[in-house]
């Protein structure tokens, strides 16, 4: 064999190495991501374990005094006083580009869901989000010692949400399909699904941040698929669709969970108003939920628009409903 025959095989041989040792390495990133017709009862494996409670108070200078006694957090009640305002101001860390999750056009912020989470769970409990686009609630919970499921219907977003998690699984499927999968008992669910169809529409010519992400090149839309919640264009048609959803979801609760349901009322063109936050907060009493509270998230950084300016009146919506049930 001459030299450059040599050369080449020996190229070819490293050459395979990469791209055996590269499959692997997508295999190895993406195993938490699992197609709904493959999921089984023996996926789900807690990473997490829920730690021993102690036996007396736990006084801390800072944070206050634990009392054993709690059972839905590790909170003091000082740190659960905090927690109890009924409004609250957050404003979101700038989203990182690098792990690509400025290209989602409705990213969840890590910070806010993680106050959520702390609040209604205990280390190692089950945390369900069933619309978890890029994971934002994967990671959170990750970062708080609680496993975590997702569902996410777009294959782009769930699997820039694989590579951002470590040890939640995310299922690739519609999340209508919740009620036949078998999971592990929820502790709580937390999400922020599609505010129906509103990507979809303007309220009037003001630019808007939607607008800016348009005009850069960005997502306008979570998919183009029909089953997706956000391409529905009958308003009671989606309603009700998202409503399916969580019957399926009562029935994977622990009792006395509680889930939190972040929506806003919606604003279309020609003044048209849908209350769709509270509709689906009676909706869900129908269906079984506990309809215990509702938080206002608002929203004091976003972008101002001149929406009606100068006849009629046009809000501009800059806060969220985050309703709370209980299974």
């Amino acid at each position: 064999m001459n030299r450059e025959a040599v050369i080449i095989s020996i190229f070819s041989f490293i050459l395979e190495i990469f791209l055996h040792d590269e499959q692997k390495l997508k295999h190895i990133m993406n195993k938490n991501l699992i197609p709904a017709e493959n999921v089984t009862d023996e996926i789900f494996k807690p990473f997490f374990i829920r730690p021993a409670e102690p036996k007396e108070k736990i006084v801390d200078v800072d944070r206050g005094t634990y009392h054993p006694r709690n059972t839905l957090n590790h909170l003091t009640g000082k740190e659960w006083i905090h927690f109890s305002r009924s409004w609250f101001n957050h404003r979101p860390k700038p989203r990182n580009k690098n792990l690509k999750e400025d290209l989602h056009p409705a990213k969840f912020p890590e910070d806010l869901i993680t106050r959520f989470i702390k609040f209604f769970t205990k280390e190692g409990a089950w945390v369900l989000d069933p619309f978890c686009g890029t994971a934002s609630t994967l990671v959170s919970a990750e970062q708080c010692n609680r496993n975590a499921i997702g569902f996410e219907i777009s294959e782009k977003w769930a699997k820039i949400g694989a590579n951002r998690t470590k040890s939640s699984y995310i299922i690739l499927g519609d999340s209508r399909k919740i009620k036949n999968i078998n999971l592990p008992l929820i502790d709580f669910s937390i999400t922020s699904p599609p505010y129906w169809d509103m990507l979809k529409h303007s309220r009037g010519g003001s630019d808007s941040t939607q607008k800016d992400r348009i005009a850069k090149g960005y997502d306008e839309y979570f998919s183009e698929k029909d089953e997706d919640l956000g391409n529905i264009e009958d308003y009671n048609n989606f309603l009700d669709e998202l409503i399916e959803i969580y019957k399926g979801i009562l029935g994977k609760m622990r009792v006395g969970g509680y889930i939190v349901v972040m929506l806003q009322n919606i604003q279309k063109q020609k003044r048209q108003f849908y209350p769709l936050a509270w509709e689906f907060a009676l909706k869900m009493r129908d269906i079984g939920w506990n309809l215990r509270q509702e938080m206002i998230w608002c929203q004091s950084d976003k972008k101002l628009g001149i929406w009606g300016y100068p006849r009629v009146y046009v809000s501009n919506v800059h806060h969220h409903y985050c309703l709370v049930f209980q299974a």
